[in-house]
């Protein structure tokens, strides 16, 4: 069956050799930088009772979300640039892939909300905040964003199907285009739009609180090392959610694109090459999402750098207290048989020092891929119906 996949019909498994290899490059540095902030992040917040707050479990939550990303979507993306078709990873996987992917971006969306909430209240409503936010609250807010984000991404993600393309060859494919078509525009709109909004418009009022609050002249020491300090976690969450939107605008465009894009049979070639085009660079975005925001707190975060060598310097102190004490065993026990011999031990030539690489997209939001395929499945019935009009006249 798999033999019988026409690349006349289908297309070319696979684009040319130097559009690929860049790609899977990028993509494989996008997912070990990733896999390497993320972890490194939540070993960070777990191993330090300081970073015990509630913003930094929301942070602690999204790089578990970014990782899922990663893991579940970007192996598969990468095979796919090598492979189109057939499809072999089985029906269960295609759906599965799809929830898993949807689940982890529509958390991200609502962790950064929940996150610049409670900036928003410690900052503009300091009092309330005081009541509002504490771990056990933050803990159950967690949970309550993981819940709804199942909840949302089940219906992204249930047309996504394998599927016989003309017949012979297995894809993954959104079976019901005209059901994805409203659920695409909904998302978007809940998922993107009005987040983004809410979220400009708290910073915008945390802006002008900080910006009052610095304009009075009788402001002790201590309080002003507080406003400095709140200015710094405001630029790093301002980052992360502009980091956010780079990365998420172009993948929304794809998205609707792949449902709004009707092409005729003149125009059919250059919008496939424009569409193509929005969709390398959405997905780069997209997964690049789930690298950046270590990048961001190490970068304007000094409580998180000096809580990341306080981590990982400890771990490199014990390694090297064990083999020392090891060593300086075995030279005892060969002093102890051989009392003339004199072992000098050795000494290590230097440290060793960890950088953090880059730490974040339908599905992108139900796979990049599938909506590839759905597609140039429709693009294919579009053409095959232009074809039998003129013998019907």
């Amino acid at each position: 069956m798999n033999a019988e996949c026409n690349e006349d019909v289908l297309g070319p498994k696979r684009d040319s050799l130097y559009v690929v290899l860049p790609l899977t490059i990028i993509f494989v540095i996008i997912f070990i930088t990733g896999s390497i902030g993320n972890i490194s992040t939540c070993i960070v917040i777990a191993k330090n009772k300081s970073m015990h707050t509630a913003t930094n479990y929301y942070l602690f939550s999204l790089a578990v979300s970014d990782q899922l990303l990663l893991i579940t979507g970007l192996p598969q993306e990468v095979y796919s640039f090598w492979s189109r078709y057939p499809y072999i990873f089985g029906s269960t996987f295609c759906f599965l892939r799809g929830l898993l992917s949807e689940t982890s971006g529509n958390s991200s969306v609502l962790i950064i909300g929940a996150f610049t909430v409670e900036r928003y209240l410690a900052i503009c409503h300091p009092f309330l905040s005081h009541t509002l936010s504490n771990l056990s609250r933050a803990i159950k807010l967690v949970l309550i964003i993981w819940i709804l984000s199942i909840g949302l991404a089940i219906p992204q993600a249930l047309p996504l199907r394998v599927e016989l393309i003309n017949g012979t060859c297995r894809q993954c494919v959104i079976s019901n285009n005209a059901y994805i078509e409203p659920v695409f525009e909904v998302s978007t709109i809940l998922l993107f739009i009005v987040p983004m909004t809410i979220i400009t418009v708290l910073y915008i009022l945390v802006g002008i609180r900080l910006k009052s609050s610095n304009n009075i002249n009788k402001l002790s020491t201590h309080a002003r090392m507080q406003r400095k300090s709140s200015w710094k976690v405001v630029k790093m969450l301002v980052a992360v959610v502009v980091a956010f939107f780079v990365c998420w605008a172009p993948f929304h465009l794809q998205r609707l694109t792949s449902i709004y894009q009707k092409p005729t049979e003149e125009t059919q070639e250059t919008h496939l090459k424009i569409y193509a085009m929005i969709t390398y660079i959405s997905g780069i975005l997209y997964y690049m999402s789930a690298t950046v925001n270590p990048i961001l707190y190490n970068i304007m975060s000094v409580k998180f750098r000096d809580a990341f060598r306080e981590t990982f310097s400890c771990y490199w102190f014990k390694e090297k207290h064990v083999k020392a004490q090891r060593s300086h065993s075995v030279a005892s026990k060969s002093n102890m048989r051989y009392p003339d011999s004199i072992d000098s031990g050795s000494q290590d030539n230097s440290m060793q020092s960890f950088m953090l690489s880059m730490h974040k997209n339908s599905l992108e939001s139900t796979t990049m891929t599938a909506i590839n395929n759905s597609f140039m499945k429709r693009m294919q019935l579009e053409k095959e119906s232009l074809e039998v009009e003129p013998s019907k006249e």
